[in-house]
């Protein structure tokens, strides 16, 4: 991240630059890292700025990655996530996972856009869970309940789930 608080993406479109140089033939460019949205179009024009010609889609397919529990959630995920609008993109990212497929894991194709956004607002849920907890304990601190039941008493509510409910230091780390 930069010191203004915005996504620092120079290794992004560095590696834009690099794989135009290197494509050949039809290409399918995966932006995995959690990209502010509008990412993959700046990706997009740069590549098609060193390669006019080039026979290439750029693809959003982010990772949901919990921290102590990667290559877990990297083998079996809740859900797997591929924007793409190009058809020939979806058929090559559809074959990439169809091992997981056939285990029955959801596979969710969307437009490009939205798989970046779905990234953001699944952090911004999870934060927004992890900060609720902290501020119901720190209300359990001062009219004398237990923070650990009230979280077991929310999370057992299938609405709400029992992930990310534990009281702590707050979020951060890598998303």
């Amino acid at each position: 991240r930069r010191g203004d608080g915005h996504a620092d993406l120079s290794y992004v479109y560095a590696a834009a630059e690099e794989i135009a140089e290197l494509m050949d033939g039809f290409t399918v460019v995966v932006t995995k890292s959690t990209v502010p949205v509008g990412t993959g179009d700046e990706v997009e024009e740069i590549i098609r700025k060193k390669r006019p010609d080039g026979d290439f889609a750029v693809v959003s397919n982010p990772e949901f990655l919990r921290e102590g529990a990667a290559i877990k959630d990297f083998k079996i995920p809740d859900r797997v996530v591929v924007g793409t609008d190009d058809e020939r993109a979806r058929e090559v990212m559809t074959e990439l996972y169809r091992p997981l497929f056939l285990n029955e894991t959801p596979i969710l194709f969307t437009a490009r856009r939205t798989s970046e956004l779905i990234k953001y607002a699944a952090n911004a849920f999870l934060a927004v869970k992890i900060t609720f907890i902290n501020e119901m304990a720190d209300l359990c601190e001062k009219v004398g309940a237990n923070v650990q039941e009230v979280s077991r008493g929310i999370g057992l509510d299938g609405r709400i789930g029992k992930k990310f409910l534990n009281a702590g230091p707050g979020y951060g780390g890598s998303c």
